[in-house]
């Protein structure tokens, strides 16, 4: 471990990682340049030049990845311990990061900090949660 970041991604009670779904549904190209931006967070976590990190709620913030007119936004947030735990991913179509995007990071934050990717074992637990979550 060369002392950067813990990148960890949330995963759902039904074993979907919303985060790298998104990653994987792009283009070659376009993936290895998020994972190359992701790799760049590892290692700069908070110290992140600002053009490229954006803090949206308290809590909340945007990786910003630019390939040629797509602009992509992975949203996460920092845990102790220099966790930082990916939430969700989108393609921008304007100037203002949807808000229902945010609530979603929200809730999968919120989904992220009681459980830690650690759910029942039995399938009427996970979908009893992801009924709760609205995820």
């Amino acid at each position: 471990m060369d002392g950067g970041f813990i990148i960890e991604y949330v995963e759902l009670p039904n074993g979907r990682v919303p985060a790298r779904d998104f990653i994987d549904s792009l283009g070659d190209k376009a993936a290895a340049r998020v994972d190359a931006f992701i790799g760049r967070l590892r290692i700069y976590g908070n110290r992140m030049e600002a053009k490229f990190v954006k803090k949206l709620t308290g809590d909340i913030f945007e990786l910003r990845v630019k390939q040629f007119d797509r602009i992509f936004r992975i949203l996460f947030f920092y845990q102790p311990g220099m966790l930082i735990v990916i939430t969700s991913g989108f393609q921008k179509k304007s100037q203002e990061t949807p808000p229902a995007e945010i609530a979603r990071a929200e809730r999968l934050r919120k989904l992220w900090l009681k459980y830690r990717n650690r759910y029942p074992v039995s399938e009427k637990g996970r979908e009893a949660i992801e009924k709760e979550t609205g995820l």
